[in-house]
């Protein structure tokens, strides 16, 4: 392999290794952040490597150019892999944040409470699932329009009981 396609793929190498690496400790130790850690420090070094071969005998300021975009893409991707295993924990997270923001006096805790109580939660699922189509309201009873959005929750469930072990996501099913 050239040295050029192995720079080309060294941030890719990198994500394997950090997806490989994370997906063993998680599963093994169950410990979901040490194997996001683990992982990520793994896909970097993996990173490194491939890109140290593939820079050996480079002028120097093509070392440092292929360095910086080496590991610049490999942080990108490694940071997409991060956003994917946490994505619904930010967004409650920024919800929150967003609702201190907008409240100039500050909120009580039970204003909070109150307003990310689960009956908040399954009213504002159920208008947007119904919004886009994917559910209606007939006789009393919801209903399935369209499977598409079953589909890709479906996926995303895969991916991430692939990704995270099951004693991760307390009252979860295993």
């Amino acid at each position: 392999m050239s040295s050029q396609w192995l720079l080309t793929i060294a941030p890719l190498a990198g994500l394997a290794a950090d997806v490989a690496v994370q997906l063993a400790i998680a599963h093994i130790v169950r410990l979901v952040g040490v194997s996001i850690v683990t992982g990520t420090l793994s896909g970097l070094a993996v990173t490194a490597a491939c890109t140290a071969l593939a820079t050996a005998g480079l002028a120097p300021p093509d070392v440092i150019a292929a360095w910086i975009t080496a590991i610049a893409t490999y942080v990108a991707l490694a940071f997409g892999y991060w956003a994917f295993l946490n994505v619904n924990i930010s967004g409650l997270r920024v919800r929150t944040l967003r609702e201190v923001l907008h409240s100039p006096g500050g909120i009580s805790r039970t204003e909070l409470m109150e307003r990310y109580s689960s009956k908040e939660y399954l009213s504002r699922r159920l208008e947007r699932l119904q919004r886009g189509n994917q559910l209606s309201y007939r006789d009393g009873h919801w209903r399935l329009e369209k499977k598409t959005l079953l589909v890709v929750a479906r996926l995303m469930e895969a991916a991430r009981a692939l990704a995270l072990p099951a004693r991760a996501h307390p009252g979860r099913r295993a």
